[in-house]
Order: C-alpha cells, then structure tokens, then sequence
C-alpha cells in the first residue's frame, strides 16, 4: 500500500527532487515539473499521491493528469492518476480512462491498473463509461470485475442486467463474485433479475450462502418482487418449484425465506398465507418452527391484527427459543387482547420460556399488572429450586442465590410498567423515555414512539440509533419505520438523516454484533431512499 506523505515530508521530498525550485503546491506547472524531475515510478506514485492529499487538486489539473495517463508506459503510475481523476469525478476524465483500459491484460501489474480505471469510472458515474465497464466484466482479473460490478451498480445501469445476471448464477466463479453482481442487481432494480434472485436466494456454493445478498436485492426491487415471493410463498409459481425438486432444495425454504422478506416489504397481499403458516407442520421440528417463527416475525413488521389472536394461542409453546419468536411478535403488535394468555405463560415451562412471556407481558402491560409481575418475582426463588432440583443447569449450584439473580431480573422488567403508568399513550411522554437508562424502558418507548404516528418525535429515536444493545437498536429503527410508513413529515425527516445512517452502516461493517439490526437499518434507509426517487 502507498503511504501518503505528510505535509512536512512532502516538503522534503520536493526539494529533494527539484533543488532550489520554489515550492508553489497549487500551481499545475508546479506537479509538472516534480513529475518530469522524479525518475522511478515509485516516485512519480509518491508525487501523484501527495497531489491528492494535497488538497489542491481541481478542474485545472486535467489536461495534465490526462497527458500523464496517455503518455507514461509504467501501470502502477497510470493507476495513480486514475485513482488522482477518480477523486476528481469530471465527466471530462471518461475517456482518457477508458483508452488506458487493457480488457486482455494477464500481468499483475496492468491488473491493478484495470482495477483503478475501473474505480475511477465508477467514482465519475457518467453513463458513457457503461460499454468499458461492461467490457470489464469479462476481465481475467476478479478485482478489476468486481470493480467493474460494483460501478455498474451504482450508475444503474440496465445494459448490465443481463451479464449481471450471468455473473451472479456462475458455478465457475468466486463466490464473491457471485455476491457482488446479486447486490449490483438490487441496486439497478430491474425486474428482469427477479427470476435469477429468486434462485440465489436459496442457492449455496461451497458451504457460502448468498441468502443476505439476495433477500436485501429483491427487497430494493420492491413491488415486482413482492409479486415473486408471494407467488412462491403461496407455491403458485411452478417454475420455480420445478428448479426446487431439480436442485434438491427444501420447499419449506421459501416458505421460510420469502415470508421474511415480504414482512419487511409490508406486503399485507402475503397475510392470510402467513397467518396458515402459524400452524404449519414439517417432520423436522427445526423447519417447523422456523417457518412459523417466521411467519410470526413478518405478521408483527407488517402490523397484522389479525394475527394477535392465533399468536396469542401459541404463548404457552414449552420451547424456549420458539415462544420468544411468538412472544416478541404480540409485543410489537401492541394492544392489551393477549396479556391473560401472557401472564399465564410468565408461570409456566423453563426460566428462558417464563421470562420470553414476562418480557411481553411488561411490554404490552401497565401499572394493572404490576401486582401480577411481583407476585410472579417472589415466587421465582421456589420455581428456580424446583427447576434445579428437577434438570438442573448453569447456576444450579447455588439454586437460592440463582433464584435471586432471576427475581431481580423481573423485577427490572416491571420498570416497563412503571414508565407505562406515568405514560398512558402519551407520544410525548414516551419519547422523553427514549432516555431512560434502563435498555427495557427505552426499548418499549421506541415501540411506542412508532405506534404514535407524531412525526415530531422521529428525531429522538433517530437520536438513539447508536445504541449499543442489539435488540434495542432494532426496536428504535422498527420506530421509525412505522413513523416514516405512517406520516410524509417523518420520511422528510429521515431523508435529510441518511448520510449520517450511512456512515453509521460503513462504521459498523464489520461489527458482528450488529449484524442483524444493521440489516433492519439498511432496509430502513433503502425504504427511504426508494420514496426520495
């Protein structure tokens, strides 16, 4: 990697090469002569380099750039000056970048400099650069493709499709590679890729699942894929059963996987099918209760009300992990219909299964049932000995002081009841709770935020949207979400956000902890950017 001079060493490094010249940084004439004075390549890249961290650079600068990268014979200091007019991003660089591409280049070092013409044209974003960059598809670098790839879909464009196409359902190549032309696919939002998506959204090569490139793909294609997806949900679509059988594929698997993304589509079409699969049955427990958890999970993004009643019929499910789905699912629904059911639960089945219906039931509940949650507190300490003595577990050595840990958790639960008797229904009250230093209160105030429909308050929840705590995190960006489906004024308010969401996004890459509420916030920016257009 290059590493860029400091202002100091930039100083040095002139008077080094050019003795007793005045050093004038923001004159043309100036990288001129440093250019024709330095001999090596390496130190023609190191004077490109220092221009762009100059600060200097400008439309003044081109005639220069563009003499340097026609006439210099050496690639990695062509490369420079492309990665010097890529910073520049003037239309007019377009095509003294597309005459330096070399499609047939097999030496690493022309390689790299396809691959930084490549990212220049992309960084220009001008249409004329289309034809090279598709011819660079085909080349037999994969960084210079990917680069390649990835411009196409920044610029949209729709010629791209159809190699774009080719590119991602290759069995012959990376599977990066496949990766990248899926999400340069959901970028262009052509519904010509629908069909290709639809396949490599259950598709893996070598172990690598390509579900998260293609679920966010057909989510940016909006209506088109919702028409796909309901169809396959419903399995209308005989086509795509026909490549299921003849793939080997599990059939639950788009029953699963399209039942997600038409919940963060809010497609109520896709409501009566996901409201069957609540009850849907499979020999392999896992797929059953994927699919319905799901299911569940789709019916609460999209606000089916009609789906309170038969989640409220599954609260008392003995699984653990499945009753949280169920349970996680009426709490973002809202409402006061299943908190008998709740409060029954919060008795019954292991400490995870009790608290997953404890957690609800202080979500949807206010100061009526504190009385039940401290009765369900004290009688933690015998239901704690009783399970120990009975299966034991992590902390069962100590069944009292575990008992005790467990009643202060619910405890801290009932905090949520607290906030919701001095609150009622006041917007404005719970988004003064967005404050609230206890990660349960703010996390019921975002919900409730949401329900509010008060574009006034969408920038306090937009105010949280770093917090630490996943589950939170994802509670806040569903508020918002709902704030911005529910009211034009709430969705002006988050266009003028998403620069800093964006940021937040490639801050957070490559935090893992994250993942799973970044995918809710990238959908969420998606969804905004998509009412911008």
């Amino acid at each position: 990697m290059i590493r860029l001079l400091t202002a100091s060493s930039l100083t040095l490094a002139l008077l080094l090469i050019l003795p007793g010249c005045k050093v004038d940084p923001t004159s043309p004439d100036h990288w001129e002569k440093s250019l024709g004075k330095a001999r090596r390549p390496q130190d023609k890249v190191r004077v490109i380099e220092t221009l762009r961290s100059s600060g200097h650079l400008d439309a003044r600068f081109l005639p220069m750039l563009h003499e340097h990268l026609a006439s210099e014979r050496k690639p990695e200091v062509k490369a420079a000056v492309a990665r010097a007019l890529g910073d520049m991003k003037n239309p007019a660089s377009v095509g003294p970048l597309e005459s330096a591409v070399d499609v047939g280049a097999s030496d690493s070092a022309t390689n790299l400099l396809n691959k930084e013409l490549a990212a220049a044209l992309g960084e220009i974003g001008d249409p004329k650069a289309a034809p090279v960059l598709l011819k660079l598809l085909t080349a037999r670098d994969n960084y210079t493709r990917i680069e390649a790839v990835e411009a196409l879909g920044r610029m949209r464009v729709s010629e791209a499709v159809e190699p774009l196409v080719q590119l991602a359902t290759d069995e012959g190549v990376e599977p990066f590679l496949n990766r990248k032309a899926i999400e340069a696919l959901g970028r262009i939002g052509d519904a010509r890729a629908i069909p290709a998506l639809m396949r490599t959204l259950t598709k893996e090569r070598r172990g690598v699942s390509f579900y998260v490139e293609s679920s966010f793909s057909l989510f940016q294609l909006g209506q088109p894929a919702a028409d796909a997806l309901l169809a396959a949900l419903e399995g209308k679509d005989t086509e795509l059963t026909q490549w299921v059988r003849k793939n080997g594929i599990n059939p639950a698997s788009y029953s699963f996987k399209a039942a997600e993304i038409l919940g963060d589509l809010r497609e109520r079409r896709a409501e009566s099918a996901l409201l069957q699969q609540l009850a849907f049955k499979n020999e392999d427990p896992r797929i059953q209760a994927g699919v319905r958890a799901r299911a569940a999970d789709a019916l609460a993004r999209m606000r089916s009300a009609a789906a309170v009643k038969p989640l409220t019929a599954l609260v008392s499910e003995p699984d653990a992990g499945l009753r949280r789905e169920y349970t996680h699912a009426l709490k973002r629904l809202g409402g006061r219909e299943a908190l008998p059911a709740l409060e029954k639960a919060a008795g019954q089945g292991d400490w995870y299964a009790r608290e997953a219906a404890i957690e609800a039931l202080t979500m949807l509940g206010d100061e009526r049932e504190l009385p039940a949650v401290e009765k369900l507190a004290a009688a933690e300490l015998a239901k704690t000995a009783a399970e120990c003595e009975e299966s034991g577990g992590e902390g069962c050595g100590d069944p009292a002081a575990l008992g005790k840990k467990r009643a202060e958790t619910i405890a801290r639960h009932g905090k949520r009841l607290e906030a919701a008797k001095a609150c009622g229904a006041d917007a404005g009250c719970w988004a003064k709770k967005l404050q609230d230093t206890d990660k349960g209160v703010l996390e019921r105030a975002a919900l409730e935020v949401g329900r509010g429909k008060t574009a006034a308050h969408v920038g306090a929840l937009l105010g949280r949207m770093t917090e630490k705590d996943p589950d939170t995190r994802m509670a806040l960006i569903l508020g918002v979400e709902w704030l911005v489906e529910d009211t034009k004024e709430a969705a002006a308010q988050v266009k003028s956000a998403l620069p800093a969401l964006e940021k937040q996004l490639s801050e957070e890459k490559s935090r893992t902890e994250y993942v799973r509420a970044n995918e809710d916030l990238r959908r969420l920016v998606a969804r905004v950017q998509r009412q911008k257009t």
